[in-house]
């Protein structure tokens, strides 16, 4: 009996970090370490196949497929730079990250609205608060 308990405790252990791993936070907090690396492989596992990227500032709507292939121009656009976050509300499955981007010439605030589905990214939404983080 103290066998079974204890196979059951160990593969209860095993499942956990990976359960953690899908919540909102957790995948947040994977996009910002890829988006640093602008790393595809990490995009193309975290995000679902229709999911929908937007950048309200300029006006601009991506898929899937499309926010990979400009990934290459980010990566260029952001050496040398710098991400911070901290997580807002989670409110009708959408969480609010409030982000900072510091880049070598300048500086963005920024809003951006998350939408989960499966444990992946289904959606992003971003758009500026300013151009400083004063108080951040």
């Amino acid at each position: 009996m103290l066998r079974l308990f204890l196979t059951i405790a160990m593969l209860l252990a095993l499942a956990m970090p990976s359960m953690a791993d899908d919540t909102a936070e957790a995948l947040v907090e994977r996009w910002y370490a890829a988006l640093i690396a602008a790393d595809r492989a990490q995009f193309n596992d975290l995000l679902t196949n229709d999911a929908t990227i937007v950048l309200e500032d300029i006006e601009l709507e991506q898929n899937k497929q499309e926010f990979l292939n400009s990934l290459g121009e980010w990566e260029n656009a952001a050496k040398g730079a710098t991400i911070r976050h901290r997580f807002g509300a989670m409110e009708n499955g959408k969480l609010t990250a409030f982000v900072c981007y510091q880049f070598p010439e300048s500086t963005t605030y920024t809003r951006e609205l998350f939408t989960f589905r499966d444990g992946k990214v289904s959606g992003s939404t971003q758009g500026s608060l300013g151009e400083t983080c004063e108080g951040f």
